[in-house]
């Protein structure tokens, strides 16, 4: 099956991310491509991931999300790919899943001097945090989407308060 270019990013996000909603999706292909004049509107985004669907076999989907057939949907992550969208502009230049709680999402962006962030669960942190690299910025979540009380954040470290329309207000930490 000859898949065009756009067709080969979303097979490329699937396999980074596994599962993601349609419109962090399609965010993430506007993010891509419309720089080169390439316009991603809803139809033809649903007209590539139909052919994905039939030509591949393991492209699944439903009203909401798209998957690749072995995955399990988390929203602690879904969440943390709103975050990168909401970051980035949709325009991330690296992005992958991490495997080591409570680290959900690392991703990178930035002009010359790529900045890299570190997505984690709140909910799933040792006691003393996470240790980050040097010029990492930790975004924390939690699955109550609420900053928890009296929380003190090291430096680099912020956190996404989920708001009711689903997008996040972000707090930082007072020190240098």
């Amino acid at each position: 099956m000859f898949l065009s270019v756009q067709q080969k990013f979303i097979l490329d996000t699937l396999k980074k991310l596994n599962c993601v909603r349609r419109r962090q999706l399609r965010a993430l292909v506007r993010g891509q491509f419309e720089k080169d004049s390439f316009q991603v509107t809803q139809a033809r985004m649903d007209a590539m991931l139909r052919q994905l669907r039939m030509g591949t076999f393991n492209v699944r989907m439903d009203d909401e999300l798209v998957w690749l057939s072995n995955a399990q949907p988390g929203s602690r992550r879904l969440e943390a790919m709103d975050v990168m969208i909401e970051l980035t502009g949709g325009r991330p230049q690296e992005f992958n899943t991490s495997r080591k709680p409570p680290q959900l999402l690392r991703f990178a962006y930035g002009g010359d001097g790529l900045r890299p962030f570190t997505v984690a669960s709140l909910d799933t942190a040792p006691a003393g945090l996470l240790e980050r690299g040097r010029a990492e910025r930790i975004v924390w979540i939690a699955d109550s989407g609420e900053i928890p009380q009296g929380l003190a954040l090291p430096p680099k470290h912020f956190f996404a308060a989920r708001q009711p329309d689903g997008s996040h207000r972000f707090y930082g930490s007072n020190g240098p």
